[in-house]
């Protein structure tokens, strides 16, 4: 039996429509990242220590998925995307075949010639990044991730015309840089998304901004 943590068919009742024309789908398409987010589901999952379930999806597997649906998002709940073997492949495939393709991605653990080549597979694919901070501090929530080094990957993706968005999750540390992070993502012509949480646990307290316009509660909601 082929295991996978997360397919999640975006159509239907859960985005109010019917038009199965324009189906798309979100998958993990594996079971790896070498981040240690406080309030990621693979954080929970060490903290009871429990194993990371799901696998490497192989790209015969991923075929019939692109085949099916119109769009395809790379967004892991437990992993990251970079570290399925045959992600350029899979990006690839999704270009030739003409399936639009979204990559989340946080982790920095590839070099820039990987990185190169997975631009260059798809000039259609849109990429986020989850950089949680100006790059020398997001390493302060993403545990593990070289923030400078894959601030230098986002630049490369924006030069050679790829859409790249940079995610920034507003934290304590974070919060009073947001706009030199707004004007530096101008600057190289990426995509400045700012996001807000509201998931602010036992473990994720000592992130929560002090500024209540920084953060999502009761009062207020997306």
């Amino acid at each position: 039996m082929i295991v996978y943590l997360n397919i999640e068919t975006l159509i239907g009742e859960n985005f109010g429509m019917i038009d199965f024309r324009n189906r798309g789908i979100n998958i993990d398409t594996t079971f790896r990242c070498t981040l240690e987010c406080p309030s990621c589901m693979r954080a929970d999952y060490k903290r009871r220590g429990m194993k990371y379930p799901g696998r490497d999806m192989p790209f015969e597997d991923f075929k019939k998925v692109a085949d099916y649906f119109k769009s395809v998002q790379f967004c892991g709940q437990i992993s990251d995307p970079i570290f399925n073997p045959y992600l350029i492949e899979m990006l690839e495939y999704c270009d030739k075949h003409k399936v639009k393709s979204l990559v989340n991605t946080a982790a920095s653990q590839r070099k820039k010639e990987w990185y190169e080549r997975a631009f260059n597979a798809n000039k259609e694919t849109k990429w986020i990044f989850g950089l949680d901070g100006l790059p020398k501090d997001s390493h302060k929530y993403r545990i593990h991730q070289d923030g400078e080094h894959l601030f230098e990957m986002m630049k490369l993706g924006a030069s050679l015309g790829n859409e790249v968005a940079w995610q920034y999750l507003v934290f304590n540390y974070n919060e009073n840089d947001i706009e030199t992070a707004r004007k530096l993502a101008k600057a190289h012509n990426i995509y400045f998304k700012l996001t807000y949480s509201g998931r602010w646990t036992d473990t994720m307290m000592k992130y929560k901004p002090t500024n209540p316009k920084h953060y999502l509660n009761s009062l207020r909601k997306i």
